[in-house]
This record gives C-alpha cells, sequence and structure tokens, in this order.
C-alpha cells in the first residue's frame, strides 16, 4: 500500500513539474523591454562596471581624508657576557599610532606618538608638515587624479544610459524580427489555402471536361513550393525568436509567446524632428562625443598642466616639531617628558631643487600638447561623422515612409490583379501557370508590404536611437547613485 501511495506521489509531482515548464508566458514589446533591462547581460556587466567606478571614486576622496595607523612592537635584549650570563638588559614595548593628512592645496601633516614602555615610559610626539611651494602646489595640480575619477563616473553614467538605449533598441529590431517572421508565415499560409483552392477546382475542371490533365500537375507543384517556403518561414521564425530570447536575457528553452504588435499605434509613438534639429540632438547626445569632449575639457588639459608644473623648479617648505622621548627617570620620564620643554626638537627647512635640461620632462610636456590638439581633432571629426549619421538616418526614415506606402499600393493593386486573374481562370480565359504567376506576385506584393512596415518602423527606431530619444519614448528614467 505505501508502495502505491509513494508511485502515486511521485507520478504527480512529475506531473505537476511537466505542467510548470510547458506553462507559457505571454510578453508584450513593453513587457519584453522591461524585462532585458534587468536580465540583459550586458546592462548587469555594465552595472558591475559603475559599481567599480564608484569606489574608484570613492578611494581618490579617501586619499584627502585623515589616514590613521597603529604599530607595535616588543623587543627582548639579552646580554650574555662573562660576568652577567643571561641577563636581561632590555625588554620594551612600543604603540606608535600616526595620522597623516594630504590636502588639496599639496600638504602633507603626519602627527605621530611614540609610547615606549621599558623599565620607565618615555612617551613622544612628532608633527611635520610639508608644503610644496612651486612644484606640486594648488589645486588644479594636486586633485588631478580626483577629477579623473569623478569624470569617470560621469561617464560611466552616460556609458550606462547608452547601455539601456542600445538594448531597448535591440529588444525593439529583434521583437520586429519576430513579428516581421510571424506576418510572412501568415501570408504563405494564405498563399497555401489559396493554392490548395486551386487544386481542388482545377480537379472540378478537369473532370467537367474543361481544363486538361496537364494542369493539375502545375497547380500541385504550386502547393509544393508554398508548403516549402512555409517550413523556410517556420524555421526562421523560430531563429528570432531565440534570437530574442537572448537579447532579453532569458533561457532560450524558455516558453514565451509574443503578442502581436499595432504598426500604426508604434508608429505614432516616435516623433520625427526637423533635419536641424536631429544634427543638434545627434551631437548633443552621443555618448563617444560626450566622452572625447570630457575627455578634451578633462584630463587632456590636466596632463598639459601637470607637465608643465614639472617644468618648474622644486620648492618644499618642511617644518617639524617633536617633543618628549626622554631618557632616565624623574621628571624626564613619563607623561612630564612631553611638557617640561626639555625634550624638544622644533626645526624648519626650505629646500630647493632647479632642473636643468630636463629633457625627459620637455618631451612629456610637448607630447602632452599633442595629445590636446590631436583630441581637438578627434572632436571636430567625431562632430562631423555624426550630424553625417544624422542626415543619413533621417533621410533614411522619409524613404522607408514612402517606400512603404508605395509598397502599400502596390499590394492593394496587386490584389485585384489577382481577383481578375482568379476570374479569368474560371472562365476559362487562362490557364493554371498564369494563374499561378499571379498568385506568386500578389504573394511577393504582401511580403513586401510587410518588410517595408518593419523598415519603416526600424528606420524610426534608429533615428531614435541616434537623437538620444529611446528612453524618453519608452518613458524610462535612469536614476544614478549620487552618494558618491
Amino acid at each position: 500500500m505505501l508502495k502505491v501511495v509513494f508511485f502515486c506521489l511521485f507520478w504527480f509531482g512529475i506531473t505537476l513539474c511537466q505542467a510548470k515548464a510547458d506553462v507559457l508566458h505571454t510578453l508584450s514589446l513593453k513587457d519584453a523591454i522591461l524585462l532585458a533591462l534587468r536580465e540583459s547581460p550586458n546592462v548587469q556587466h555594465k552595472q558591475l562596471a559603475n559599481i567599480q567606478i564608484k569606489y574608484a571614486l570613492e578611494l581618490a576622496q579617501w586619499n584627502f581624508k585623515p589616514h590613521y595607523q597603529i604599530a607595535a612592537s616588543k623587543l627582548t635584549l639579552q646580554n650574555y657576557s662573562a660576568i652577567h650570563t643571561g641577563e636581561v638588559t632590555q625588554n620594551t614595548t612600543a604603540i606608535t599610532p600616526q595620522v597623516t593628512l594630504n590636502t588639496p592645496l599639496g600638504t602633507n601633516i603626519t602627527l605621530a606618538a611614540s609610547n615606549d614602555f621599558g623599565k620607565n615610559y618615555h612617551p613622544g610626539m612628532s608633527l611635520t608638515v610639508v608644503q610644496p611651494l612651486i612644484r606640486g602646489f594648488g589645486r588644479p595640480i594636486v586633485e588631478a587624479a580626483l577629477q579623473d575619477a569623478r569624470e569617470n563616473v560621469t561617464i560611466s553614467h552616460l556609458q550606462m544610459e547608452e547601455t539601456l538605449s542600445t538594448t531597448v533598441t535591440s529588444v525593439i529590431n529583434d521583437y520586429l524580427s519576430v513579428v516581421s517572421a510571424e506576418k510572412t508565415l501568415e501570408v504563405d499560409q494564405r498563399a497555401l489555402k489559396r493554392s490548395q483552392k486551386s487544386v481542388e477546382q482545377t480537379k472540378l475542371f478537369i473532370k467537367a471536361g474543361r481544363k486538361p490533365g496537364v494542369e493539375l500537375v502545375t497547380a500541385e507543384a504550386d502547393v509544393a513550393n508554398t508548403q516549402a517556403k512555409i517550413e523556410s518561414d517556420q524555421n526562421f521564425l523560430a531563429q528570432a525568436h531565440a534570437k530574442l530570447l537572448q537579447t532579453i536575457g532569458l533561457d532560450p528553452s524558455s516558453h514565451v509567446v509574443f503578442t502581436d504588435i499595432s504598426v500604426a499605434k508604434l508608429i505614432k509613438r516616435y516623433h520625427i524632428p526637423s533635419l536641424d534639429d536631429a544634427k543638434k540632438l545627434v551631437v548633443t547626445h552621443d555618448v563617444s562625443y560626450q566622452t572625447m569632449q570630457i575627455i578634451y575639457e578633462g584630463s587632456k588639459k590636466r596632463s598639459v598642466a601637470a607637465a608643465e608644473n614639472n617644468m618648474l623648479w622644486k620648492l618644499d617648505l618642511t617644518a617639524a616639531a617633536a617633543t618628549g622621548g626622554g631618557s632616565g627617570v624623574g621628571e624626564n620620564a613619563g607623561l612630564n617628558s612631553l611638557v617640561n620643554g626639555i625634550n624638544r626638537n622644533d626645526s624648519v627647512r626650505l629646500e630647493l631643487t632647479v632642473p636643468i635640461d630636463d629633457q625627459s620632462a620637455k618631451i612629456a610636456l610637448e607630447n602632452a600638447k599633442i595629445a590636446l590638439h590631436d583630441a581637438a581633432i578627434g572632436l571636430k571629426e567625431a562632430k562631423w561623422n555624426n550630424e553625417t549619421r544624422a542626415i543619413d538616418t533621417w533621410k533614411n526614415v522619409f524613404s522607408a515612409e514612402r517606400s512603404l506606402k508605395l509598397s502599400e499600393y502596390a499590394e492593394e493593386l496587386q490584389q485585384k490583379a489577382y481577383n481578375i486573374s482568379e476570374q479569368k481562370y474560371n472562365y476559362g480565359l487562362i490557364d493554371s501557370i498564369e494563374l499561378q504567376l499571379a498568385r506568386q506576385q500578389y504573394m511577393l506584393t504582401q511580403q513586401q508590404f510587410v518588410a517595408q512596415q518593419i523598415a519603416y518602423l526600424m528606420a524610426l527606431v534608429a533615428l531614435d536611437q541616434l537623437t538620444g530619444r529611446t528612453l524618453q519614448t519608452w518613458n524610462i528614467e535612469v536614476k544614478h547613485d549620487e552618494k558618491f
């Protein structure tokens, strides 16, 4: 009895798992976009890279905050001699806390304390301040690495938005490919029904003596060709379906059905700017161009300033004060040694270094200037390239729109032509070969109309991405973590 119950539970569990595996999930285009923004590997990779860049900024900021450390040591020294064999002459414990601070002006401040515990306690404190007066002085030079880190965060934010925009565009294009494959399959399936209807009509005509028997061969050949086309359509649809799942970031074996779209509604979602606005928007929103501009105005100019600074004389002012650290016992030991005014050492040093014919510094400066000039040329070239892309993409939209209208008109005319050919065939005015040609031409114009619809939509999507409006079009808001 227990075996029977166990078998039933086992069978029920397997059936339940299979039922869950066979559940179909339906995704609209908006659902697919939102899911891709969470599941796409490209988005996840960029999120992780974004976190690393933010921590790099935190490290650069930490360099201008107080740094604390503490060191401890234990020393036991035994002096072996003929007189005092094995006598412990020194047993000392030292604890040394220290704090250092680097300021945006290049100042380095170090405060350290020494605590030596032996037979007596001899504490000591020291303060050292080093201030560059010429080379290495000032915020623009000292904070160069910090500014680089801040700009890297800004660039990372731009790249994150670009990744999201690219992901949305890829999902839309792949979704349209699925829709195109489905509509092409529907066109061929309708053509197959028409071909099969022609076969039945031809059989009746032959039986009635109105058509020769050879007509049936042509009609059946048309059915076979259409069936082969449908098989190819189904394979292409499966490939487009798998590619869309991959773009979203889902398992290719996922049971997902994608809903159809209203082409007219989707077209209305997109706004076509004027050509002048399109050129401005492309330059403004192109992440590559913005990155080049940030680097040009930032790290490239700072590199020239740093190279010029390295050509200057080096003049450093060092001030140091130390107290405590006495020896012996009595007032010269313990905390008294810090304030008794005896164990004190103050110093001020001015150190000048004059470079003479420093060729490496000169070459570094020239290389920095060349790199800055090269970046300026690159900016101009990138602007021209973006404007050219804007012109080409903008014109492509209107070309695709005109092609769509022409293909729609051609489909209407070809449908009428096919209806006329079908009537002629029924009255015996044309043979099956002419009817087959008319049917094939009608099927091709239907497929061309579907292809032009998808091409026009993809042209709109491409222009939308190029002008930086993709996320806005789909109401996707990007919030960056500003805690850094």
